[in-house]
């Protein structure tokens, strides 16, 4: 007999980090991330009694099974009446953690019951999207339908190609290269029974960009949002596995109810102070944007949800300037017969995202083992870009970059070619018609570089990819606020990110209205 004192959830957390200590290679190439003590009982306090008497539990990766014994045990403190009866079922995919699981599972059904706790599990040793993908016809009775009251899950994370076969079943969520975790979200949401609640923990990165539109329309369609919870910090939600990663803690219901007009949005650096988080409620129509592509934006204090209402309220945009945005057309490995060392007699200059810094373009490079140098020929002419005024974009940025956009004017004839090879990791914002002034120029590539922007960018993209659609989205000051700050950074020769942010937050007031 266990001591009743012992606690499942402890017992779980210590399988789980057992097995991250012994077999750290077949954890990476299953994606596993094991979900802490700390952050599986945050996410079980989500969690509501349900009215109904038999109340079914799904963890659809289960790993030591620390959540289900988190939900268990929050579960069973509120039915203080002890009339429920709790059964849970439990997928997991990796044969050498399934004995463990089961031990685990045996330990909280010993626990259950020497506290007069009514708990029975089932494990399925099983792919969970391939066993599950048919609950998103939306044509199969629900009978046929294996539904659950709670459903809670830290998913597995690794990307796999669109003809793999859980790909190919759950192609309504698919639209590019898909990542199993948003899968995992999918498949789950259309298992729930009405006013079921779901919670997860998983990257950010499905909250916006084109791959995760289709998923983003499945899930908020039938899952209304309570709370989403931000950790800030990309290290601390799972420092045991040294994962870099933003993450989040997606807490919702099943069905719309009518009260739900506002999410509580919280915020943490890591797991440690969970419990001291920072709370605001948002109305919804802010946090999830159902009339365009149903992308979901996180402010996590009240200056980043003023940021987010005052730039919301523009109206000029990219469009709007005649302005537009490519990607650099060159992509080196197409182009090897055109790539040059040294510069020829026909060479042009060849930038790449190392040349772009901020606020300034630095070529050539006298330390760079890439070719900076690319053959203008009547075949490779289609691959070079007019020399013109326009604003130079890196498309990634490193996760721990001080900024999310690096961006640099530049400016016609500073190369002296009346070509220019950009190679395919950047973007960059032109004018068809070259009617891009100096001013509006300077004064774009200062507010896309300025705090301001950067502030909002994280709040509405969780990727590092500054994605061209996004761009074209965004509000933009006035035409004549952008030329205003070009002409105050010629003036004062600003490119420091302090002076930039100085003129931009003058120019356009945010700090006077705070």
């Amino acid at each position: 007999m266990l001591e009743p004192t012992l606690c499942p959830i402890k017992h779980s957390d210590s399988i789980g980090l057992k097995f991250i200590n012994t077999t750290p290679s077949k954890q990476e190439e299953l994606g596993q991330y094991f979900t802490s003590e700390e952050v599986a009982i945050y996410m079980a306090q989500r969690l509501v009694l349900p009215k109904e008497d038999n109340i079914r539990l799904l963890d659809p990766g289960a790993g030591s099974g620390v959540l289900v014994a988190s939900a268990i045990k929050h579960l069973a403190a509120l039915d203080t009446k002890k009339r429920k009866t709790f059964s849970a079922t439990l997928y997991e995919i990796d044969d050498k953690i399934i004995t463990s699981l089961k031990k685990a599972m045996n330990f909280l059904k010993e626990w259950c019951s020497n506290n007069g706790i009514s708990f029975s599990y089932t494990i399925k040793n099983e792919d969970y999207v391939l066993a599950n993908s048919s609950a998103l016809n939306d044509g199969l009775p629900l009978f046929k339908k294996e539904q659950f009251e709670i459903i809670i899950s830290n998913p597995p994370y690794f990307k796999i190609s669109k003809d793999d076969e859980r790909a190919k079943c759950c192609s309504k969520l698919v639209h590019g290269q898909p990542n199993i975790y948003f899968l995992f979200m999918g498949v789950a949401a259309s298992q729930l029974v009405s006013n079921g609640q779901i919670v997860f923990i998983t990257p950010r990165s499905f909250s916006s960009g084109q791959y995760f539109k289709s998923f983003r329309k499945h899930f908020f369609e039938q899952i209304h949002l309570k709370q989403i919870h931000v950790f800030e910090s990309r290290t601390n939600a799972f420092e045991r596995d040294s994962v870099l990663q933003e993450n989040i803690i997606t807490y919702g219901i099943q069905g719309e109810p009518e009260d739900l007009n506002e999410i509580l949005i919280t915020s943490s650096n890591g797991k440690s102070d969970l419990g001291s988080s920072s709370k605001m409620k948002v109305e919804k129509s802010f946090i999830v944007d159902t009339t365009n592509d149903y992308s979901l934006r996180l402010p996590t204090n009240e200056e980043d949800l003023r940021l987010l209402k005052m730039i919301n309220s523009w109206t000029n945009s990219l469009e709007k300037m005649e302005l537009k945005i490519s990607t650099g057309p060159i992509v080196p490995f197409r182009a090897t017969e055109f790539l040059q060392k040294e510069e020829g007699q026909y060479s042009v200059p060849l930038l790449w995202v190392q040349h772009i810094l901020p606020m300034k373009v630095k070529f050539p490079l006298e330390v760079f083992r890439k070719e900076q140098w690319f053959n203008h020929t009547s075949i490779s002419e289609k691959q070079l870009v007019d020399d013109q005024n326009m604003i130079l974009m890196r498309r990634f940025s490193p996760k721990e970059d001080f900024r999310r956009i690096t961006v640099a004017p530049y400016e016609k004839k500073s190369l002296k070619h009346e070509k220019i090879g950009l190679e395919n990791h950047l973007n960059y914002i032109y004018d068809s018609k070259k009617k891009f002034s100096k001013e509006e120029m300077y004064g774009l590539a200062g507010y896309l570089s300025s705090q301001l922007f950067d502030s909002y960018f994280r709040v509405i993209n969780g990727n590092t990819q500054v994605s061209a659609t996004e761009l074209r989205a965004a509000p933009l000051p006035s035409k004549n606020i952008i030329a205003e700050i070009g002409d105050l950074i010629l003036k004062t020769k600003a490119i420091t990110h302090s002076s930039i942010d100085n003129i931009v937050e003058c120019v356009i007031g945010f700090r006077d209205s705070l």
